[in-house]
């Protein structure tokens, strides 16, 4: 792991906990000029079901519930490479009031078309997060210093230049990074980077490490084998091939995983493509994966950039066991 969260120090000023400062903010994305506004007053709202006659039953006014979860489940979920398919996915998320941050490169993998402002503040105005994916879908582990550099640090750039909002997520092309990347990362001014771990539900980890649970793709075992493997994560693989081997489809998976979010709290975070989920003609099982994991009471709904600066600020906030 490149850094515990529990060793950072608490972001923000906000009294009351991490959970009362999100049930309390609003989960818009605040405009550049704001971007020295402390980090607790920049944490955004956790979307969380209220009952069914509610009109707007996904914002909770229950202002102390957050409080008093000492293990919060959280849905999370995030789309790579800003493709024209994230707009069809945007609609099928919407309607089920789930969050997701896009990750967007400036020009796409392969000469792939890549969304433009208009669409991305769309997406913004919708309640999505915009995230950074470099400049060109460039694999970052190897590049000189200025090319790095562009690839990361001009990609927030062109991104806050165009959509006049902080983007504080980024994403590694392909999952591939290594301490430079890192490093080079956090010095462009992000506040955290998801990863392609897969299989994963801690409420632990990295900010500039987020893992996933699942992705919205039907992988063979021997993917996921070598996902764990890659991370020497040996626990890992002893808990897939004792446990989850057993199910046959991605969905399924998905499912099982978020029922054990559900019984021990954790971050269920569902990855994908919307290009290859329309390619391999994937939106019936995506819905209803979707439909399996939305308007649960209980279960906070909220975009990675939220879940990661609140997870930093709960556990830094833990008192020590003596």
């Amino acid at each position: 792991m490149i850094q515990d969260p529990a060793s950072l120090p608490a972001r923000g000023q906000a009294g009351g906990g991490v959970w009362a400062v999100a049930a309390k903010t609003s989960s818009r994305p605040r405009k550049i000029a704001n971007s020295l506004a402390p980090q607790g007053d920049r944490a955004g709202a956790i979307m969380m079901n209220r009952n069914e006659g509610s009109p707007d039953r996904h914002l909770s006014e229950d202002r102390e519930r957050p409080r008093k979860l000492a293990n919060p489940i959280i849905v999370t979920t995030s789309w790579d490479d800003g493709h024209p398919c994230d707009l069809r996915l945007a609609e099928v998320l919407a309607k089920r009031s789930l969050p997701a941050t896009f990750y967007v490169p400036w020009v796409g993998e392969d000469g792939k078309p890549v969304l433009r402002a208009e669409a991305l503040r769309s997406l913004l105005g919708q309640g999505f997060e915009i995230g950074a994916h470099t400049m060109s879908h460039r694999i970052l582990p190897g590049l000189q210093d200025k090319e790095l550099s562009r690839e990361v640090r001009g990609s927030k750039h062109m991104l806050e230049e165009q959509l006049g909002v902080e983007v504080r997520m980024f994403c590694y092309p392909r999952g591939r990074y290594d301490r430079k990347v890192v490093d080079c990362v956090q010095q462009s001014g992000f506040e955290g980077a998801r990863t392609t771990r897969m299989l994963a539900h801690t409420l632990r980890f990295s900010p500039f490490e987020m893992p996933t649970s699942v992705q919205a793709y039907p992988h063979p075992p021997l993917d996921y084998l070598k996902n764990l493997g890659r991370r020497k994560d040996l626990a890992g693989l002893c808990r897939y091939l004792t446990q989850w081997c057993r199910y046959g489809s991605w969905v399924e998976l998905g499912k099982r995983l978020f029922d054990q979010v559900l019984r021990e709290g954790g971050v269920w975070h569902l990855y994908g493509h919307s290009w290859e989920i329309d390619e391999l003609g994937l939106w019936s099982q995506l819905r209803e994966l979707l439909d399996y994991v939305s308007n649960r009471t209980g279960v906070f709904y909220p975009n990675n950039g939220v879940v990661v600066q609140l997870l930093q600020e709960q556990f830094s906030r833990v008192p020590e066991v003596v």
